[in-house]
């Protein structure tokens, strides 16, 4: 039941059986609230992915990252090893360090330049050497736990949190299979994707996932995508924590872009990494994208999209355009006017579609996203 200015609301539970289930409501969507509960059930125990390994090859490179208001920063240091720390002065809060660069001695907080070595331990902080009482050892940088699984970099908040491979790790096996040039693949900073990388979407970030983990949109919506891809070989299978989707190249002259018929990718394959990450293979060159999705508030996401290859290989302007100009603006269309919609006083929950037949156009992948989300979040709406 859900209380507010006006008369209570009972909604309906999700059920196991996606065909007979309802669809979760849409004040989960935009109360301050729920995203407020969010930030400590999933965004501060779930592993976030924040870069690659290629950004950072010597000692003294770092990378900055954000998950919904806690910042971080990732490091490599004098003994080669990577760490990662909450991006925090521990005198009197300042932000130590923007973007991405290299140290070449220590880190100096820009405020009062308290220094601290690149292992996150206290180097000096001036005036204190007379304070009684006042131990360096005791104010080093709060590390956060890392992980790294096919160069690719992984940050939990949750100092208990099971290993990333353990809970992901059918995924990774997977992603190595389609893509064995994974372990080796290096950053291309500079292929850009329209306003993928670094914009800001109007809409809470689970429209973005659940718009990902369905094709029943791409024929209507995404008609020259549905020209490139068969529909009827498209297929979401989930398992636990991550979702795959794939579908067979259909045509390799087609509305989208050219296809070369020799081409190293023929398919369309994407996996989803519970709550906010995807990563995804397009037909044509050896490229992987990784896409995330994170809040900032219930109805601003903060999108960023990375992009890995094996060295020398890019991906074609021709696919660049069309996934910049074409096709994502076509999706941020449609979570813009969704996100509108579940804040409408005539929705309340919808039916997932489930075609016995047609399991390419079944919303199969949405329904286990969001079981797992109201078990995440312990919502009387989990079945």
């Amino acid at each position: 039941m859900r209380k507010g200015s006006g008369p209570a609301i009972e909604y309906a539970a999700l059920t196991e059986d996606a065909a007979l289930s309802p669809t979760l409501p849409g004040y989960l969507y935009h109360d301050p609230k729920i995203m407020e509960k969010e930030k400590w059930k999933i965004f501060y125990r779930e592993w976030q992915f924040v870069g690659h390994e290629s950004q950072l090859r010597n000692p003294g490179d770092y990378l900055t990252a954000q998950i919904v208001d806690q910042k971080i920063f990732v490091i490599r240091g004098r003994d080669g090893a990577l760490r990662a720390f909450y991006n925090v002065c521990q005198h009197r809060a300042h932000r130590l360090l923007e973007g991405q660069g290299n140290l070449r001695s220590a880190i100096v907080c820009p405020y009062h330049a308290w220094t601290y070595r690149i292992d996150g331990s206290l180097r000096t902080a001036r005036g204190t050497e007379k304070m009684p009482g006042f131990d360096p050892s005791n104010f080093g940088l709060t590390p956060v736990r890392l992980e790294v699984v096919l160069g690719l970099l992984f940050v939990s908040l949750d100092p208990e949190a099971s290993p990333v491979f353990g809970i992901y790790g059918g995924l990774f096996e997977d992603v190595r299979k389609a893509a064995p040039w994974m372990e080796g693949a290096v950053i291309l900073p500079h292929a850009k994707q329209g306003d993928l990388d670094g914009s800001t979407m109007a809409a809470n970030w689970k429209v973005m996932a659940e718009n990902c983990l369905e094709c029943y949109h791409c024929s209507p919506a995404h008609p020259a995508l549905a020209d490139m891809i068969s529909l009827d070989s498209y297929r979401i299978s989930s398992h636990g924590h991550w979702q795959k989707s794939r579908g067979d190249i259909k045509r390799f002259e087609n509305k989208a872009y050219r296809v070369p018929k020799d081409a190293a990718i023929q398919f369309a394959s994407y996996w989803h990494l519970f709550p906010n990450t995807q990563l995804g293979l397009m037909p044509g060159e050896e490229v992987m994208s990784v896409f995330t999705f994170q809040p900032r508030t219930p109805d601003r996401t903060f999108l960023k999209m990375t992009m890995l290859a094996p060295p020398g290989v890019w991906p074609s302007q021709e696919r660049c355009n069309y996934v910049g100009e074409i096709l994502w603006p076509e999706d941020e269309s449609l979570c813009l006017s969704v996100h509108e919609g579940l804040q409408s006083l005539g929705y309340r929950q919808g039916r997932f579609v489930v075609h016995p037949e047609r399991p390419g156009i079944s919303e199969n992948g949405v329904h286990h996203f969001q079981k797992l989300y109201a078990r995440t979040m312990n919502l009387d709406l989990a079945p």
